[in-house]
């Protein structure tokens, strides 16, 4: 999983995904990866072979050409040695190609942007994003447009549950403080009656590191609240989160759609 090989950028054309491209490469710069920038010519369901937007090869080969090569312009201007590839895939539904392209070609990341109202912080998580994030095939690190780039995971937040057994955030979390020297915040929201076992459980976690994370355990109610409230004060750099082995809950769901941090949703290495 970790250092990355293969970085994935799915691509619209907007400039929301563009939003997510000096990311991808800050991330392929640290460890070497190519970097696969991904469409999907949309199809019908009931015919797809037919392009739901009509038009001859040559302007859609263009079109993606062309984004490609802002791909490696972003590589360009960060002074790095990065390989780039274009890859297009034809289906009626982009998520589900999406996720079959990072099973076909070996993806170790994939590199998504999400979209934010004008006027308000909370985030509106589209449709194709949304289905990645609730069955990840691979990590997927979910980028919200406009909020201010980060240049690398140097701080990490990683939320720990008491009834949650996965660790698949922890591990990749250990693995980038390992490599890269991150500094990782592992936090816990309990009731006052929990702290003993909110302790016990921090502490299993911590056995994952080589060094010792540092530990926040909040007395509260509201484990959303608290975690984004955490994440943006300590000018996170990421919030890494367990994907689980069914969809994104609700409260996961409210946390992405509130954090300003990038959100890392890792899935354990069996699902």
């Amino acid at each position: 999983m970790y250092p990355w090989r293969r970085i994935l950028i799915p691509t619209d054309f907007s400039t929301a995904s563009e939003w997510s491209f000096d990311t991808a490469v800050d991330m392929a710069g640290s460890t070497g990866a190519e970097l696969v920038i991904l469409h999907v010519r949309g199809t019908w369901g009931s015919q797809p072979d037919k392009l739901r937007f009509p038009a001859d090869d040559s302007l859609y080969s263009y079109v993606e050409q062309h984004e490609l090569e802002k791909v490696r312009d972003h590589v360009r201007r960060a002074n790095a040695t990065i390989q780039t590839r274009l890859l297009v895939r034809k289906a009626p539904h982009a998520g589900e190609e999406i996720s079959r392209a990072a099973k076909s070609e070996e993806i170790d990341l994939i590199v998504m942007a999400t979209h934010a109202r004008h006027h308000v912080a909370h985030l509106i998580i589209g449709s194709t994003t949304m289905q990645i994030l609730h069955e990840p095939p691979t990590p997927v690190l979910a980028i919200r447009y406009g909020v201010p780039r980060r240049r690398a995971l140097r701080r990490i937040v990683v939320p720990v549950h008491l009834r949650q057994t996965s660790t698949a955030a922890a591990e990749l979390a250990a693995a980038i403080a390992k490599r890269d020297g991150a500094e990782v915040h592992l936090i816990i929201v309990c009731g006052d009656a929990e702290r003993d076992a909110a302790e016990t459980r921090v502490a299993e976690v911590e056995r994952l590191f080589a060094t010792v994370p540092t530990r926040a355990i909040v007395s509260g109610k509201d484990i959303d609240r608290e975690i984004v409230r955490y994440t943006d004060s300590s000018d996170a750099d990421a919030l890494f989160l367990n994907a689980g082995a069914h969809p994104l809950s609700d409260l996961k769901q409210e946390i992405i759609r509130q954090v300003s941090a990038p959100v890392m949703v890792v899935p354990s290495p069996s699902s």
